[in-house]
């Protein structure tokens, strides 16, 4: 072989060799890329999932927030609307109860809860009262009963308050006290 075959030769081997270093060190460096692509799409495709996940997780307690604030704001509204139609009920009460206080078959209820007391506590010391604004059945009532019946200074919207004192007993029959307990039971729904 001649030095030019020779140079030849050693020139397509070193070429071919070369070559060869060069694919494979394109085909490393490819992979490489590859791999790094391929890390590069899970670390996007994970980062964009937690950020959806958490902007949906966002959402939601936004939602939330939103919702129980309209809850609180419907049940403080429903709660002012049950206080005002418990408020002209008893307003409506009282009206009817100052009508009833007109009648006769008032007359005859403060006669009824005398009585009653008088039967119940006829061994004792008692004095019954009546409604500052049933001072005009003063008269009527003691002359039919004869027993200790007094005007009560303060309103109580009628009926009757007996003391006991000799057992410590007030028997509350008036209508301000039975209003009281209504109210205070009464539940308006809607």
């Amino acid at each position: 072989m001649t030095i030019e075959e020779k140079m030849e030769h050693f020139r397509s081997i070193s070429l071919e060799s070369a070559s060869n270093q060069s694919v494979e060190s394109l085909s490393n460096y490819k992979k490489s890329l590859d791999e790094e692509l391929l890390i590069h799409k899970e670390t996007s495709k994970k980062l964009s999932e937690d950020s959806k996940r958490a902007r949906i997780n966002q959402v939601r307690a936004n939602s939330k927030k939103n919702l129980a604030s309209s809850q609180m704001t419907i049940k403080k509204q429903l709660t002012q609307k049950q206080a005002e139609i418990k408020f002209e009920i008893f307003e409506l009460v009282r009206k009817k109860i100052y009508e009833y206080r007109k009648t006769s078959e008032y007359t005859e209820l403060l006669k009824s809860q005398i009585s009653k007391i008088c039967n119940d506590y006829k061994d004792f010391d008692f004095t019954i009262y009546i409604d500052s604004g049933d001072s005009h059945l003063l008269n009527q009532l003691v002359e039919s009963f004869h027993v200790n019946i007094q005007v009560y200074e303060k309103d109580f919207l009628g009926g009757t308050r007996t003391i006991i004192p000799e057992r410590n007993i007030l028997v509350d029959n008036s209508f301000k006290t039975r209003l009281a307990e209504a109210q205070e039971n009464f539940v308006v729904t809607l």
